[in-house]
C-alpha cells in the first residue's frame, strides 16, 4: 500500500469511523477530575511513590483577568478567535517531519490543546495529532469559544502539579487570578509551552525570554482586549 493511501485510511477512520466524546458534562462548571493531563500528573506522581495532590481552582471567565487572556492568546493563538479550532498553515511543515521520521512540532491551536489536555495522551505522532484535530473540531462545534478559552484557562499547567489560573496566581504571586497584572500575566503566560522546566519559580533564560516577547506582544494587542473583554461578558 502506497503512502499516500495509508494517509487516507488513517483520515477516513479518525474523521468518520472513530467515536466522539460526549461534551455535556464539559459544557458549564468546574471541569471533571481527573481529565487526562491531570491523570498523567498524578501517574507519574504515583509511580514515584510521591504523595502530593494538584493545585487546582477552578473559576469563571469573567473573573480571569483580561491581561492574562490576552497573553495567553499572543503566545499561543493569536487567531483563536478567528479559525474553526485548527490552524492548517502549520500542517505542511508537521506531515514533512513525519515523512522525515522526525518528531512532530506542536503548531496547535488552544483548541487542539485543550482537547489534548482533556482526552489525549502526550505521544507525539500523526494519528494522535489527526485525533486532536477531529476533537478539536468537535470542541468548536458543540462548545463554542467563550468556553472553550475558559475550560483552557482553568486545566492548562502552569507549573509541576499547577492547574488553572487560579491555583498558578495564588502559587506565584499570591493574588487572585483577577487581580493578575500585565507583567504577572506575561510570566505566567511564559510557563505554557513548558511548565515543569520554565516557569516564574525556575526563573529560566528561556521562560524570561519568552515572558518578554509576550508582555511585547500584548502591550501591543488592544484589539484582542476587545474580543476577550467580549467574551468574558457573554
Amino acid at each position: 500500500m502506497g503512502l499516500f493511501a495509508a494517509v487516507a485510511l488513517v483520515l477516513v477512520f479518525f474523521f468518520v469511523l472513530s467515536p466522539l466524546p460526549d461534551l455535556t458534562p464539559w459544557r458549564s462548571g468546574p471541569p471533571r477530575k481527573p481529565w487526562a493531563a491531570a491523570a498523567r500528573q498524578m501517574e507519574v506522581w504515583e509511580k514515584a511513590g510521591i504523595k502530593r495532590s494538584l493545585r487546582f481552582s477552578y473559576v469563571p471567565l469573567e473573573q480571569v483577568s483580561d491581561h492574562l487572556l490576552v497573553a495567553i492568546l499572543v503566545g499561543e493563538d493569536i487567531n483563536f478567535f478567528h479559525h474553526n479550532g485548527v490552524d492548517f498553515s502549520a500542517w505542511p511543515e508537521a506531515f514533512q517531519q513525519w515523512i522525515e521520521g522526525r518528531r512532530l512540532r506542536g503548531a496547535s491551536t488552544i483548541t487542539q490543546q485543550l482537547a489534548k489536555n482533556l482526552f489525549l495522551s502526550r505521544e507525539r505522532s500523526l494519528t494522535r495529532k489527526l485525533a486532536e484535530v477531529r476533537l478539536a473540531w468537535h470542541l468548536e462545534k458543540q462548545l463554542g469559544k467563550r468556553r472553550i478559552l475558559e475550560l483552557y484557562v482553568n486545566i492548562a499547567e502552569f507549573g509541576p502539579g499547577i492547574f488553572g489560573a487560579e491555583a498558578a496566581s495564588q502559587a506565584y504571586f499570591g493574588c487572585a487570578a483577577r487581580d493578575l497584572t500585565p507583567a504577572q500575566a506575561a510570566a505566567l503566560a511564559a510557563t505554557i509551552p513548558a511548565p515543569t522546566r520554565d516557569n516564574p519559580k525556575t526563573n529560566s533564560a528561556r521562560f524570561r525570554a519568552r515572558r518578554q516577547v509576550i508582555a511585547e506582544r500584548a502591550a501591543h494587542a488592544s484589539w484582542l482586549y476587545t474580543l476577550v473583554r467580549e467574551a468574558q461578558r457573554r
